[in-house]
């Protein structure tokens, strides 16, 4: 019989991915969000405010899933709403998409393991904090039941339908031949394609595992700043100039000028590997997504001030 799986969120980048890579390998899909676009073919949609508990109570009411992933959880609010009010009792899976901002990463040194300790950290702030409250709050609902929960943390997604301006950031530079700052640390980005993410998803619910797990989920190697924008650079067969800058000298964030915090976000993924070891090649999903990009160009709408910012740099700089 056809499984039924429950996706919070859906409609973007990665819970997009998550859905279609699903549907297509023949679980029956619905998908719950704000209804800002229309889902894929063949998956039905609950058009819902997640946070608006009676609206949840509602629309949830009387359903039956045998699976739940939530793309979008950012609380512990916001899954407690979920699963107060729907019937957990017969959920096989729920897989839950936390973010590798959950490690107290000033306190470590990377790679990142699964058992590193989890805490506040500068760069996240509440998102990480919330996140793990988020992945607290489940362990605690779901223990002791016969629900398998994975607790995925991944760290840089790209892609395809990837609106937040990283990889696009840097097509748009490549294509206007402007120059690209990074910071003088050239720290390391380690990256994870959203269809991989969604392989995963989708290997993890074939197998036979009971309990709670965490997964650290990102590709083997981990480029630094300039070695990312150089792959930007083949993916679209370009070349960039690349600038390092010392923005700390002249009282300047990292992020007016750069997509990225300025620490190495490198996780250990050993743990997955061993379960799922094959990735996309990194150059080729590159290319997927500037083909993407050229497409949609139009669409994303890049921070006027960051612009601004680069000039008043550059100009700093001659």
């Amino acid at each position: 019989m056809m499984k039924k799986i429950l996706v919070m969120g859906g409609s973007y980048f990665i819970g997009k991915s998550i859905t279609e890579t699903l549907s297509n390998a023949g679980y029956n899909v619905t998908v719950l969000n704000r209804g800002s676009r229309k889902p894929g073919e063949n998956v039905r949609q609950i058009v819902c405010d997640r946070n608006d508990e009676k609206a949840i109570q509602q629309v949830l009411a009387g359903t039956n899933f045998d699976i739940v992933i939530d793309v979008c959880g950012l609380n512990r609010r916001e899954l407690s709403i979920l699963c107060n009010n729907m019937d957990c009792s017969r959920l096989s899976h729920f897989v839950f998409i936390s973010s590798s901002a959950v490690y107290a990463v000033e306190e470590l040194t990377p790679p990142f393991a699964e058992s590193d300790r989890l805490g506040p950290n500068s760069f996240w702030k509440e998102y990480g904090t919330n996140k793990i409250e988020a992945e607290q709050f489940l362990t605690q609902h779901f223990s002791g039941s016969k629900t398998t929960v994975f607790l995925l943390r991944p760290p840089y997604v790209y892609g395809e339908n990837n609106y937040a301006q990283r990889e696009s950031f840097v097509f748009e530079h490549l294509l206007s031949d402007r120059p690209l700052l990074i910071p003088l640390s050239n720290p390391k980005l380690q990256f994870i394609y959203a269809p991989d993410l969604a392989h995963i998803v989708q290997v993890l619910l074939e197998y036979r595992l009971q309990g709670i797990h965490t997964f650290n989920v990102g590709n083997q190697f981990a480029p630094t700043a300039s070695e990312w924008i150089e792959s930007c650079c083949k993916a679209c067969g370009k070349q960039a100039q690349i600038i390092p800058y010392d923005y700390q000298k002249d009282g300047r964030h990292v992020r007016d000028f750069f997509p990225f915090y300025d620490y190495s976000n490198v996780l250990e993924v050993s743990k997955i590997k061993a379960l799922v070891p094959e990735e996309t090649d990194f150059i080729m999903g590159l290319h997927n997504a500037y083909e993407w990009f050229v497409s949609h160009r139009t669409e994303i709408r890049f921070h006027e001030t960051i612009m601004k910012n680069e000039l008043d740099i550059l100009k700093s700089l001659c």
